[in-house]
């Protein structure tokens, strides 16, 4: 009886709604996902004893992650029924921001459970998944023509998760770019791998040795995959053309001098549209220069092509030779330079190259008294002088000592001179030439010629130069002077140099440069007119040397070589050494 009442009071309890039929609990007590999956399932397992239904409500709870900003709030309700054990399930969802951040957390609970008891609560972990933005490292980049290539970066910023790619294409700029002189298009997909954050781009440029003034093209990026864009998606290419003279692209005047034999290089058209500004000439924009508006003296460019300038009685000659990019940030104005060469500088970031010239008149007069002298040939450099060839025809050919066939160098010696750029108004009444004093040195000579332009008659001087300026004075500059061992003969090999510094090109064939010591000392020479052949030349012969003395004059003399294998003497006038 006992026995029997015990197992009636066992079954009534096993039955009873107050004993725990099993157990629910997360499948996991953590959950890790990335913020970039957008949703992720939950799972929920009942262990245990089934004999009654069972229901459970999940919610959720904010830790450093928050509800509304990082994942949907959750409130779940999951039920089982009587003799059902399987898993129960539940999505959560997650936000996916632009944020740049750590591991943030919230936490999920069982509530509110009927029939069955709980386990602890899920702690959910949201990983920070960022692809990132791609976008151009800057608005604007820049190359050279000559450098072969710009590098455009393009970055990606606020994260570099998973693989991801961009498309980047060039575009025409202002003022545009050739796309087949200047640089050649690009039309790309540019990939990213995880975890790059930077990749550079080259772009072809094309080196057309044409002067110009900067060129643009425009970068665009687009089309990104597993990222977005950035604020940079566009960008300017500047194309900076490394070369300085623009003359060859534009129009030139092959001037020929009436029954005169004259050879000459062609000069410039200054009266074709200027290179930035198509409405006006050359010649307009020489003359907005403040300096001459303003002191409303005009320059002209007469029949002959040369560039005239009236100031009271003289008139300016000069040859415009060469328009060349300025400086940046120089200032319009005219440049006076010592060698009677000048540079009118524009407001378009150009400048107008002119050298002094001999007026046509005076070239007529000129040749005639070299007619006299069976010399009627005259060249005119580059550089502005005029040079006349001591003999002419084909090089005689003569034998040495030894019966050897032998060129005779002296055949090619020709005279160099170089004319003032003012022309001044004189009482002389008869056109003709006349040796006179140099300013400078009371034992050299200049040339000066007189003619009748129609109006008065006019004066011009002609002196000696250095044949070569500009490559004389990067010698002095780079290599200073060569001084040899032995001084009883010109120098081939130099020994010993002396660095100097300053060197100078001045009119009236003067050369001065500076020899810097605990006392600077200023050397001042004189260039001879007669240029000659080197024999048997070789490039390792060119520079500037220290010679014997040949004008007798018990000082040392001097003597350039140039890179065409020509030669020429340079007399001391003066040393000054400072106090």
């Amino acid at each position: 009886m006992r026995s029997a009442y015990c197992l009636i009071i066992s079954a009534c309890l096993f039955f009873s709604g107050s004993v725990a039929a099993g157990a629910l609990s997360f499948f996991t007590n953590t959950y890790v996902v990335a913020e970039n999956v957008t949703t992720h399932t939950i799972t929920v397992s009942r262990t245990g004893l089934t004999l009654a239904g069972a229901s459970v409500t999940v919610t959720s709870t904010n830790g450093t992650a928050t509800a509304g900003a990082d994942f949907t709030a959750v409130s779940q309700v999951l039920t089982w029924g009587v003799g059902d054990a399987a898993d129960k399930t539940f999505t959560i969802t997650i936000s996916d921001d632009t944020i740049v951040e750590g591991t943030e957390i919230f936490t999920l609970k069982f509530s509110s459970a009927v029939g069955d008891g709980t386990a602890g609560d899920a702690t959910v972990a949201i990983t920070d998944y960022e692809e990132g933005k791609l976008q151009l490292s800057a608005a604007y980049f820049t190359g050279q023509e000559d450098s072969s290539e710009v590098i455009a970066t393009i970055n990606r910023i606020s994260g570099t998760k998973g693989a991801a790619s961009v498309k980047l294409k060039s575009s025409a700029g202002v003022p545009p770019a050739s796309n087949t002189l200047d640089y050649t298009d690009i039309d790309v997909t540019v990939p990213f791998a995880d975890g790059e954050s930077t990749k550079n781009v080259s772009i072809t440029l094309k080196n057309d040795d044409i002067a110009e003034f900067s060129e643009w093209f425009k970068l665009t990026l687009s089309a990104p995959t597993n990222a977005s864009l950035g604020p940079i998606i566009t960008a300017n290419v500047e194309v900076k053309d490394t070369d300085v003279d623009f003359t060859s692209t534009i129009t030139l005047l092959a001037k020929n001098i009436a029954n005169l034999n004259i050879e000459q290089p062609r000069l410039i058209d200054l009266k074709q549209n200027s290179l930035l500004d198509t409405q006006k000439k050359i010649l307009d924009l020489v003359n907005a220069i403040p300096i001459l508006f303003l002191t409303d003296i005009t320059v002209d460019q007469d029949a002959e092509g040369f560039l005239t300038i009236d100031v009271e009685t003289d008139r300016f000659y000069l040859r415009p030779v060469a328009v060349k990019k300025a400086a940046v940030g120089a200032i319009p104005m005219i440049n006076l330079r010592d060698d009677s060469s000048a540079e009118f500088i524009t407001s378009q970031g150009w400048f107008l190259e002119a050298q002094p010239a001999l007026s046509q008149k005076g070239i007529s007069v000129f040749q005639k008294a070299l007619a006299e002298l069976s010399l009627p040939g005259l060249v005119i450099t580059e550089n502005g002088n005029i040079t006349v060839q001591q003999d002419q025809g084909s090089p005689p050919f003569e034998r040495d000592d030894f019966n050897n066939v032998v060129v005779n160098y002296s055949f090619y010696d020709r005279y160099n001179f170089r004319p003032s750029m003012i022309s001044t108004v004189t009482t002389a009444t008869k056109e003709g030439y006349s040796l006179i004093q140099h300013p400078v040195d009371g034992e050299e000579m200049e040339v000066s010629i007189i003619y009748n332009d129609g109006a008065s008659y006019r004066q011009q001087i002609l002196s000696s130069a250095p044949i070569n300026g500009p490559e004389l004075l990067q010698q002095l500059s780079s290599k200073g002077i060569g001084i040899c061992a032995v001084t009883s003969v010109p120098c081939i090999a130099i020994q010993n140099t002396i660095n100097i510094s300053n060197p100078r090109q001045l009119s009236g064939g003067i050369v001065s440069f500076d020899v810097p010591g605990v006392r600077t000392i200023k050397f001042t020479l004189f260039a001879d007119y007669k240029i000659r052949k080197v024999p048997d030349f070789i490039p390792g012969m060119v520079g500037f040397t220290q010679i014997a003395d040949l004008n007798k004059d018990t000082y040392a003399d001097y003597r350039m070589v140039y890179a065409n294998g020509e030669e020429q003497y340079f007399f001391l006038v003066s040393v000054y050494v400072s106090p």
